[in-house]
């Protein structure tokens, strides 16, 4: 009787609409990797080209700052996983506050020691690990899929960072853009933004502007590109004004898309040998 009690309290905190954003242990987030090494070795092939080796020395000597372009948050699986591997450390993504709502994405970015995102809670992670963020934030849906799009960048990370450099003491924090190609093709769903459902059925219980169905299989195999950019050391004097922020954050963007559409470039020559391979 009583584990059949404690099973359904379990059952119920788990399928409930409840905000909770506490992560779950160290452990927790590293019994990820033996299902994550299947997705990113097999599943999805994936290549990581560019600065990877600097960026990952970096992370390996001081809490940094991962930024990249979105694509549904299964990337950060992927990074978090070959960040691991390299004895790089532990990385809180930040994802919207909202996501702490839903049953099972709840507890999966518990596991995933994600933190809702806010320039506070971004400071404060950063004291004890590395954080990664996407800056297009909700904006993403609109461009998923466009070699061209990027929307603008919310200047969240900018914001984080100089909070940490000025509550903590510290002289530098280092940036590192990283840019991917290939998992936006492996994520089939409808994209809903009908008001009368967002209205009545979504935002009672999370307040997001859109709302996803997966197309079954959700998930696809394919070939995935990363490319990670020059870690970009900066100053508190570099950020100190919201001016400088927002040169500094358009910089970036600049320098993401770059990224983005050589993965696109080499990612489209590994798809073109594997056709024509006799």
């Amino acid at each position: 009787m009583r584990g059949r009690v404690f099973v359904f309290d379990r059952l119920k905190k788990i399928f409930n609409f409840k905000y909770d954003d506490v992560p779950m242990s160290d452990f927790t987030y590293l019994l990820h990797s033996l299902y994550a090494k299947f997705f990113h070795d097999y599943f999805f092939r994936c290549e990581h080209i560019g600065n990877y080796q600097k960026c990952i020395k970096t992370a390996e000597h001081e809490h940094v700052i991962f930024i990249s372009n979105h694509a549904l948050t299964f990337e950060a699986v992927l990074l978090n996983y070959y960040l691991f591997v390299h004895q790089a450390g532990i990385v809180n993504t930040l994802v919207y506050s909202e996501a702490f709502k839903l049953p099972l994405i709840r507890e999966f970015f518990r596991s995933c020691q994600c933190r809702p995102v806010s320039v506070h809670t971004g400071a404060e992670c950063l004291k004890k690990h590395h954080i990664l963020l996407f800056p297009e934030g909700m904006d993403f849906i609109h461009h998923l899929g466009d070699p061209d799009g990027s929307p603008r960048f919310h200047t969240g990370f900018l914001h984080m960072a100089r909070q940490y450099l000025s509550s903590n003491g510290r002289r530098t924090i280092k940036i590192l853009p990283i840019a991917h190609a290939g998992v936006e093709n492996a994520l089939k769903f409808w994209v809903i933004k009908n008001q009368f459902f967002m209205e009545k059925i979504i935002k009672p219980l999370a307040n997001y502007p859109f709302w996803v169905i997966p197309k079954l299989p959700f998930l696809f195999p394919t070939k995935v590109v990363f490319n990670w950019g020059e870690p970009i050391r900066l100053k508190l004097d570099d950020i100190k004004t919201d001016k400088k922020i927002h040169q500094w954050s358009d910089r970036f963007r600049g320098i993401v898309q770059d990224l983005r559409k050589s993965a696109i470039s080499l990612r489209a020559q590994h798809k073109w040998t594997l056709e024509h391979t006799p």
